[in-house]
């Protein structure tokens, strides 16, 4: 047992090159990888949902706030709501897609309204690949909601305050490349010791040992490197 451990991590040690070759290929992929996509610039706040009946009992109080909660959570995917915020904004539908099925798709990923359970707080997340207009359709959703809020679920009795944000992010939320290279790079490293232990213990000789050897055909010397045989 003590002697597989042994041979295992002069295996590994060996073959260090070769590891740290793969670990930067795949770092360098991810890397790459990741600057092609789009990046989203993300925005959040938060609206607490209040009773204006304050004679009203707790519990139903409660669950009144919970469930306009809920019924926001819904609206928020409905092109009533979608268009209500870019008529505010001076926007139009076509910003999200070519046809009204792209354009509900695209809405859903670009704005999402949360409620928390049992506190009475919506969270509302706004993404887009632009910082202006991440904080223009913040700003819409916000005015929307605080505004026509009745109009979206039905109870008025209650009311809704602004209690946090809006918080606009300077950096992307995705692509995270910093994270992605890591996580890339933790994966090159499990995958090239794996390779090791499975394939042979010589990978890395090929980056090292090359015997060279020649060949002389009358005056003519040619010469070509050999490539150990991975066992």
């Amino acid at each position: 047992m003590a002697q597989n451990k042994e041979i295992t991590l002069n295996s590994i040690t060996r073959n260090w090159r070769f590891i740290v070759i793969t670990v930067m290929l795949f770092a360098s992929l991810s890397f790459f990888a990741s600057t092609m996509i789009t990046p989203e610039y993300k925005s959040q706040a938060e609206i607490l949902i209040l009773q204006k009946n304050l004679d009203i009992d707790p519990y139903r109080a409660a669950k009144a706030s919970e469930y306009a909660g809920e019924v926001l959570e819904g609206v928020s995917g409905s092109s009533d709501f979608m268009n209500g915020i870019l008529e505010k904004i001076g926007s139009n539908a076509g910003k999200f897609g070519e046809n009204p099925e792209k354009q509900m798709e695209n809405w859903k990923k670009a704005v999402s309204v949360t409620p928390l359970v049992n506190t009475g707080i919506v969270k509302i997340t706004v993404l887009d690949p632009n910082k202006r207009e991440n904080r223009k359709l913040m700003e819409g959703v916000m005015a929307e909601l605080q505004e026509n809020g009745v109009a979206y679920h039905g109870n008025e009795n209650i009311t809704l305050k602004k209690i946090g944000g809006p918080v606009y992010f300077e950096n992307p939320a995705y692509p995270v490349i910093w994270l992605n290279v890591l996580v890339a790079g933790a994966v090159g490293l499990f995958a090239s010791i794996g390779m090791i232990l499975l394939f042979g213990q010589n990978l890395g000789s090929w980056f090292t040992n090359r015997s060279k050897i020649k060949f002389q055909n009358g005056n003519l010397n040619q010469a070509f490197y050999h490539y150990p045989e991975v066992r």
